[in-house]
């Protein structure tokens, strides 16, 4: 039973806040108490919601209202506390999003009745140490990005999956991308799509300076280290495109899948391929935030 939902928003689309506002007047008739799990960075956000913390105040389900990039953010906040998501779809693409905005309120309905499933969605977990010791730890839903600057040189990197060598890497970067993540900067990068519901990690290139720097899928109970050999102000490590952080020299990430799963909710039944089919048509014109 449903009796408390929590609200991602992203501030910046009056069009999240305006439907915030019915959502908001809509739960509440229903006898469903609502709170924000973020700050409207601005402090112009008029809402009459109280801003909670999701680790002692638990809602029972998250609406992520935005585009990719919100669900992205909204994964990452949820995951470890085992709370499922419902993207509502203020964007363009949309990949990750469940319910589009014209339908919002007959879906909700659905939901609030018990009619739904959660789908479950491996996570990364990354480890930065530095001088041999963990200097920082990140999660990510899509992927974990090491990547030079504009004017900075080819990146060198060295490759190991646990114990194994794997090779010595001249690129403009790394991605490793869970299979939800494959769809993403992965695919630009020429990586493979991965189905979600395996459990692996893809090692994909960014602009190989070789012949045979290929993508690569690792078991996700494997743990990838990327050293970096070489490295300027420039050098980033990010996740999900939104959280960075500098390298330096001889830096490790390491990488593996996190001991807690993202949950999604489901109305409709995934079909995974028709999703992609019809989704990337889209792409071309998307936008995500």
């Amino acid at each position: 039973m449903i009796r408390k939902i929590g609200m991602i928003i992203n501030y910046r689309r009056p069009k999240a806040i305006f439907l915030a506002e019915h959502l908001l007047m809509w739960l509440k008739n229903r006898g469903i108490q609502v709170s924000l799990l973020e700050e409207d960075p601005s402090g112009k956000n008029k809402l009459d919601i109280p801003v909670e913390d999701i680790g002692s105040e638990k809602p029972d389900m998250v609406i992520a209202l935005g585009g990719d990039g919100t669900f992205l953010r909204a994964a990452r906040l949820t995951a470890p506390h085992q709370v499922p998501i419902l993207g509502i779809n203020l964007g363009h693409l949309g990949f990750l999003s469940e319910v589009e905005e014209f339908a919002v309120f007959p879906e909700l309905e659905k939901i609030l009745s018990g009619q739904y499933i959660v789908d479950e969605r491996m996570m990364l977990r990354a480890e930065l140490r530095r001088g041999g010791k963990i200097f920082q730890v990140f999660h990510g839903l899509n992927d974990v990005v090491i990547h030079k600057g504009a004017l900075s040189r080819l990146l060198q990197m060295n490759v190991w999956v646990e114990e194994d060598y794997v090779g010595h890497y001249k690129a403009d970067g790394l991605i490793l991308a869970s299979p939800t993540g494959s769809t993403a900067y992965s695919l630009s990068a020429g990586g493979p799509v991965v189905h979600p519901e395996l459990e692996v990690m893809v090692l994909t290139p960014i602009c190989p300076h070789t012949l045979n720097g290929r993508p690569t899928i690792i078991p996700a109970t494997r743990r990838c280290t990327i050293e970096v050999e070489n490295a300027t102000s420039e050098v980033m490590l990010t996740v999900d495109g939104q959280t960075g952080f500098g390298l330096e020299e001889k830096d490790q990430i390491i990488v593996t899948s996190a001991p807690f799963k993202a949950a999604f909710i489901r109305i409709h039944p995934q079909r995974f391929f028709s999703v992609l089919r019809n989704k990337l048509v889209e792409s071309d014109r998307g936008s995500y935030e």
